[in-house]
């Protein structure tokens, strides 16, 4: 009713219109004839020029005017709508009124939920939807997840032991040694690849070997420049560190220790070299020149 009474005052139609005994008789207020076919039918009726639709013959001509002023706007503003409509889609829950007017749409349905009484006293659940995924997990495996929720950690589990499985194979095959993991970087790696997503393409020889490599060497020596001025402002100690690897070759790793870090500077091969203390002199004095 509120609705009908709200397409009444905006419809100047009504003006000359008596409602009839239903919905869609409308009885013309100037020849008192009442047509079936709802405002919009009396409307044609009182502008005339339409088929199967007889001019009113007693309504005044300022009337007849101000009724098709009024339906002209009206398909205008009908056009712009069906305009707007093509771009931004209307919700299917959205309906027309017989005179192009929005009717706002029905309140959405609120989920229903399934009460039970015991003697322990009264409990809600909500019913859930199974989808193709409660297919890889048991009925107990679901009730210990608290439903859909569960489902997600529980396929979590799933993904994330099929990728460390793939990446233990890949340590295997490589050599790399275990303690890799506890690297920072390597907890930097795995964000980064989480956040890249599915489907990202591994690095290939030449990335890794030359062009990522030239930039962290770029890195590297940007955070040595910086040192640098701690040391020369706050001082520095020089180390040094002479070892053999399996294949009998002799490396001396240098070492700058501050009261900030303890940096690894550079490594000499000194295999084919003797390392008496003139050469060891040497190594020093070239270390100290360059920091």
């Amino acid at each position: 009713m509120a609705s009908s009474d709200s397409n009444k005052r905006n419809d100047i139609a009504w003006n000359y219109a008596i409602q009839g005994s239903s919905r869609s008789a409308i009885k013309c207020v100037f020849c008192e004839k009442t047509y079936h076919g709802g405002i919009t039918r009396h409307k044609q009726h009182l502008i005339g020029g339409f088929k199967n639709i007889v001019q009113c013959p007693l309504c005044p001509p300022e009337v007849r005017e101000e009724v098709k002023a009024f339906v002209d706007k009206k398909n205008v503003t009908r056009t712009q709508m069906n305009f707007e409509a093509s771009v931004n889609p209307i919700d299917e829950d959205d309906k027309m009124d017989e005179d192009g007017e929005m009717r706002p749409p029905p309140p959405k349905k609120k989920t229903h939920k399934i009460s039970s009484n015991s003697s322990s006293g009264s409990s809600t659940t909500a019913r859930t939807t199974k989808g193709p995924l409660n297919l890889y997990f048991s009925a107990k495996q679901q009730e210990n997840g608290k439903g859909e929720e569960g489902l997600g950690i529980e396929a979590k589990k799933i993904l994330r032991d099929r990728a460390v499985s793939a990446f233990a194979a890949w340590i295997y095959d490589a050599g790399l040694p275990f303690n890799c993991v506890n690297y920072k970087t390597f907890d930097k790696f795995i964000e980064t690849v989480g956040q890249y997503g599915p489907g990202m393409k591994p690095p290939n020889y030449h990335e890794v070997r030359v062009t990522h490599l030239k930039k962290e060497v770029k890195k590297i020596d940007q955070i040595i420049k910086e040192h640098k001025v701690q040391w020369n402002k706050f001082g520095c100690s020089i180390m040094m560190d002479k070892w053999t690897v399996r294949n009998g070759k002799i490396i001396i790793n240098v070492l700058v220790n501050s009261p900030r870090v303890s940096i690894f500077l550079e490594s000499h091969d000194a295999s084919n070299s003797s390392t008496d203390g003139s050469k060891m002199y040497s190594l020093f004095r070239k270390t100290i020149d360059k920091i």
